[in-house]
């Protein structure tokens, strides 16, 4: 799961590329994944085998602290350094979030998919301005989809139509502003909605709709030109008697309403223009406080909280893959990796209620590694549960007392 580093240079050309890849997440945690196991699956659910996937599971749950501690002194190094791209420091904090990232089933939006995100039409009625140029590297990465549908009211709510979407499970954006000062925001979400993409950007500015300057600025314009009208009128009849009276014009003028008239417009004109200034603040307010309320609510971690929380959510990820591998070869034999994993997808589609891509080649690379299966031309071998447990007992001492 390797992903490209990618930084604003190149974002034109990655705009130009519409894959997609497969999203590999299983959603269900690691607790009820073995729940299941043990009810369904009599050999995976046996004392040896249980113990055997305890084990596995206190192996992986180390490397991901050992993995932790890796990767927060490499960001900490990074943000000392000054957080310069393309300097060592960086490239190996990149390069290491990005292997994270994968580890937990995430995948890096493409340049085409983010264009596409916001060239669609925003849920909210937030308007957002996202300027690209001004990244000096924008990494975003995403896991697990849904569709979902909403019923969208516009026209003061006289229209309603019925829009379907995606919605992300998690988001994770690392970005680095080129006027920053070297600064990085890494930042998690929960559960975006594909077309509100922009407003998760640290550049993105609120911006009016159409309409919505429309309502606040027609009615002003309307009510501007008709208080000037009069108070144009009674300039000008204010000059004529100015004339008559110092001799320039014979003509004797008709004044009506004077000076007093013109005062009474001008006050008009600006409590019209004021009355629209402030509605048009209180509507900016409103665009802010919309945006706000949607990060507040949907932002789940900042900074190495984010990473931190993604190094979770890759261990059960992780596990989930290994345990299932093992428990599946154990409960029915030899298989091949083929047959192993459209064995375990149709599985989890019965447990789940939706179709799951199972990533077997990396759950058996981790058995491998572990010593708890081996490979045999195409066909893999589970090590039978109770030596398998003495194999992992085994590593799990000599971990511990290094």
């Amino acid at each position: 799961m390797n992903a490209t580093h990618r930084t604003a240079p190149d974002y034109a050309a990655q705009l130009m590329t519409h894959l997609k890849p497969t999203d590999h997440s299983i959603p269900a945690s690691l607790e009820r994944v073995t729940a299941w196991l043990a009810a369904e699956q009599p050999s995976a659910g046996s004392a040896p085998a249980a113990s055997a996937l305890r084990l596995l599971t206190a192996l992986l749950r180390l490397e991901s602290t050992d993995r932790a501690d890796t990767l927060k002194s490499s960001f900490a190094a990074t943000i000392e350094a000054g957080a310069v791209p393309s300097t060592p420091t960086y490239d190996a904090f990149v390069a290491a979030l990005h292997e994270l990232l994968g580890r937990a089933n995430y995948r890096e939006i493409s340049g085409a998919e983010l264009q596409e995100a916001f060239d669609s039409e925003a849920l909210s009625s937030v308007k957002i301005q996202v300027d690209m140029t001004a990244f000096a590297a924008l990494h975003i990465f995403a896991r697990g989809k849904e569709r979902r549908a909403e019923t969208v009211r516009s026209l003061f709510g006289l229209r309603k139509r019925r829009v379907e979407f995606d919605v992300l499970e998690r988001v994770f954006v690392f970005s680095s502003l080129a006027q920053s000062d070297g600064a990085l925001n890494l930042k998690l979400f929960g559960n975006i909605p594909v077309p509100d993409m922009e407003m998760l950007l640290p550049n993105c500015k609120v911006k009016m709709r159409r309409i919505d300057q429309a309502v606040v600025f027609l009615p002003a314009t309307i009510s501007v030109v008709l208080a000037a009208s009069k108070v144009l009128l009674s300039l000008t009849a204010i000059w004529s008697a100015i004339q008559f009276y110092t001799g320039l014009s014979k003509d004797e003028p008709i004044v009506s309403g004077g000076w007093g008239l013109v005062a009474a417009g001008s006050f008009t004109l600006l409590g019209i223009t004021m009355g629209a200034y402030t509605k048009y603040q209180k509507r900016r307010l409103e665009y802010a406080n919309a945006h706000s309320r949607t990060l507040y609510f949907q932002t789940l971690d900042s900074e190495s909280g984010a990473f931190l929380r993604v190094l979770d959510e890759a261990f059960e990820e992780e596990a989930k893959e290994a345990v299932l591998a093992y428990a599946f070869l154990v409960a029915h034999g030899p298989s091949t990796e083929q047959a192993l994993d459209e064995r375990v997808e149709r599985w989890l589609h019965t447990k789940i209620g939706a179709p799951v891509d199972f990533e077997v080649d990396d759950a058996l690379a981790k058995l491998a590694r572990l010593g708890v299966a081996t490979r045999t031309g195409d066909v893999w071998t589970a090590m039978p549960a109770e030596t398998a447990t003495e194999r992992l007992r085994a590593q799990w001492v000599g971990t511990a007392d290094r």
